[in-house]
C-alpha cells in the first residue's frame, strides 16, 4: 500500500470513528433560564412584541402552552426546577438558599455531572452566591461587570442610584440595594450589559466543546427583563411608545379573597416610582411595559446569537435545547405589577424543548417546571434519581395531543411568613378550566379563604366565583385535587 492509499485509508477510518462517536455521545444539553420572562413572546401569540430567534426555536421544537412555574418568586422557583422538588418539601418559599436549606440534595447540574457530563454555567441559575460555588465550583464563570448597582451605565441613572442610597440610609437606616430608575436606555453595545457579556462567553466555550470527548451540560441564565428594565437604546427604538397599550384591566379582580392584595413593593422600591396603594398614569405604565418589551428583544437577541453559534459549530445536531422563564409577571394587570401572587399571570410560564429529529409542535398539556429534571434526565439515558417529584413530559414530543395531567400545582405564603405559626399557605390547582385555590392556616389546617376562576368565561380572571353557592360541589372536586397540595401524587398516578 502506497504512501497516499494508506493516508486515504486512515482518514476515512478516522471519519468513521469520528461519526461513530457523534452518534453514540449522549445528547449535549443547552440550558437557557430566562429571568421574569412571561409568554410574551410571538410564539405564544403576542403579535406586538419582536422575539424572531425564540420563536425561530419554538417553530422546529415543542412549545408548551400551558406550563407553570411551582411558586411565583426566583429563588423558590429555580430551586424547585433545579432540584425537582415541590416548595412544601424543600420548604423554601422565598428567598432561600438550596445549600443551606436542602444540602443532600441531588441537582439536576451534579446529576449531570455525575453522569460524565462537562458542566459550564454563567449568568442566574440559581439565586445565590453560595449555590453556584458549591452547585458548580469552577465550572460557574463570573462576569466582570462594568455595570453600577443594579445594571446601570448611564451618567444619570448612577447619580440617582447614588441618591437613592442617601435617602434610604436617612429615611430607612438601610442600603437602597444598588437601587436608581426602573429604565435606563443608553447608546451601547449589547456587550456592554452583563447579558450581552455572558452570551459572548457562551459563544467562545461553544467553540471549544465541539472537540470535547465529553457531552456537554451548558446552562446560561439570562437576568433580564428582571428590573430594571435596562436595554441598548436600539432595543427601545423597535417599539412605538404610543402603540404600546397598557393592561386591559388595570383593576382589582371583584370577590377575590384578601390574600390577593399585594402592593408590588419589587417595583415600588425604585427611584421615581410612586410609593403606596396609588395607581400609575398613563405615561409610566407605557414606559414601563416599553422597558419590559425592550429587554425582552434584547435576551432574544442574545439567545439568537448563542443558536446561531451552536449551529455553526455543528453542535445543534446532537444538542437538547430549553428555554424557560423562572415565572410569570404582570404588566399593570389587576393594578398590579411583578409577580407574587396566585394569579394565573404569575405562574403561566413560557417552555420551550427542542429535541434534534424531532417534529415541530404545540401542546395543551399541563406541565410543570419540576417536569424539567426527569424529561432531560429520560432524553438523556440517565438515571432517575428516586427523589423527583415530577413527571417526565418526553412522551408529549412524539404525542402534543396526549392526554396527560390533570392538574398542576404551586405554592404561595400569603402572610406572616416569619411567624410558623400565622403562616398562611396559598395552594392552587390549575386544570384543563379551573384556577381554584385554598388559602390554609399551615399551623392548623385551616382553610381560611377560597378562591377560583373559569378561564372558559373569565380567562383574564377578573372575578372570583367561589362565593358562588353553585360551585360549592365543583369546588369540592377541585379541593379533593389539591388535596392541600398534595395533590399531585395521585395526578402523576394517572399518568400514562
Amino acid at each position: 500500500m502506497n504512501a497516499l492509499k494508506l493516508f486515504l485509508f486512515v482518514f476515512v477510518i478516522s471519519v468513521i470513528a469520528v461519526s461513530c462517536q457523534t452518534e453514540n455521545k449522549k445528547p449535549n444539553i443547552l440550558f437557557i433560564a430566562v429571568d421574569d420572562l412571561r409568554t410574551e413572546l410571538g410564539c405564544y401569540g403576542n403579535t406586538q412584541i419582536k422575539s424572531p430567534n425564540i420563536d425561530q426555536l419554538a417553530s422546529e421544537g415543542l412549545v408548551f402552552n400551558r406550563a407553570y412555574c411551582q411558586q411565583p418568586i426566583c429563588m423558590a422557583s429555580r430551586a424547585s426546577l433545579m432540584s425537582g422538588l415541590r416548595p412544601d418539601t424543600l420548604h423554601i418559599y422565598n428567598c432561600g438558599s438550596l445549600n443551606e436549606d436542602a444540602p443532600d440534595i441531588l441537582t439536576l447540574d451534579q446529576h449531570f455531572e455525575n453522569n460524565g457530563y462537562e458542566i459550564w454555567a454563567a449568568g442566574k441559575i440559581y439565586h445565590h452566591g453560595i449555590d453556584y460555588d458549591v452547585q458548580f465550583g469552577d465550572a460557574y464563570h463570573k462576569i466582570e461587570t462594568e455595570q453600577v448597582g443594579r445594571g446601570y451605565l448611564s451618567a444619570e441613572a448612577i447619580k440617582m442610584v447614588k441618591e437613592y442610597d442617601e435617602w434610604y440610609q436617612k429615611n430607612r437606616n438601610e442600603s437602597g440595594g444598588g437601587r436608581g430608575p426602573a429604565f435606563e436606555w443608553p447608546n451601547v453595545p449589547d456587550n456592554a450589559y452583563d447579558d450581552g457579556k455572558m452570551t459572548d462567553m457562551a459563544i467562545e466555550k461553544l467553540a471549544t466543546l465541539k472537540t470535547s470527548e465529553k457531552p456537554f451540560f451548558m446552562a446560561v441564565g439570562f437576568k433580564k427583563p428582571h428590573l430594571p428594565f435596562n436595554a441598548p437604546k436600539k432595543y427601545w427604538d423597535m417599539y412605538d411608545a404610543d402603540e404600546i397599550e397598557p393592561a386591559e384591566n388595570p383593576f382589582h379582580p371583584e370577590n377575590v379573597s384578601e390574600y390577593f392584595n399585594y402592593n408590588f413593593g419589587e417595583l415600588r422600591n425604585y427611584y421615581g416610582i410612586p410609593k403606596g396603594k396609588i395607581d400609575f398614569d398613563e405615561t409610566l405604565n407605557k414606559t414601563l411595559k416599553h422597558g419590559y418589551y425592550a429587554c425582552v428583544s434584547y435576551i432574544d437577541e442574545q439567545i439568537g446569537r448563542l443558536l446561531d453559534e451552536l449551529k455553526a459549530n455543528g453542535l445543534d445536531k446532537n444538542t437538547i435545547v430549553i428555554i424557560w422563564g423562572d415565572h410569570g409577571w404582570k404588566l399593570g394587570e389587576h393594578g398590579m405589577w411583578c409577580k407574587h401572587t396566585q394569579f394565573h399571570l404569575d405562574n403561566h410560564v413560557p417552555m420551550i424543548l427542542k429535541v434534534p429529529g424531532q417534529k415541530p409542535a404545540k401542546t395543551n398539556a399541563l406541565a410543570e417546571f419540576v417536569d424539567i429534571y426527569p424529561s432531560l434526565c429520560e432524553l438523556a439515558g440517565l438515571e432517575l434519581p428516586g427523589h423527583l417529584q415530577g413527571k417526565s413530559f418526553v412522551p408529549l414530543i412524539e404525542s402534543p395531543e396526549k392526554e396527560w395531567k390533570e392538574g398542576a400545582l404551586s405554592y404561595w405564603p400569603a402572610s406572616n411568613r416569619t411567624d410558623p405559626a400565622k403562616v398562611v399557605m396559598g395552594y392552587t390547582v390549575q386544570t384543563d378550566r379551573y384556577r381554584y385555590t385554598e388559602w390554609i392556616r399551615e399551623s392548623t389546617g385551616e382553610v381560611l379563604a377560597r378562591d377560583l376562576f373559569d378561564h372558559q368565561t373569565d380567562p383574564d380572571e377578573n372575578v372570583s366565583i367561589a362565593n358562588n353557592q353553585e360551585n360549592e360541589e365543583l369546588m369540592q372536586k377541585l379541593s379533593e385535587l389539591l388535596d392541600k397540595g398534595k395533590g399531585w401524587k395521585e395526578i402523576a398516578k394517572k399518568v400514562n
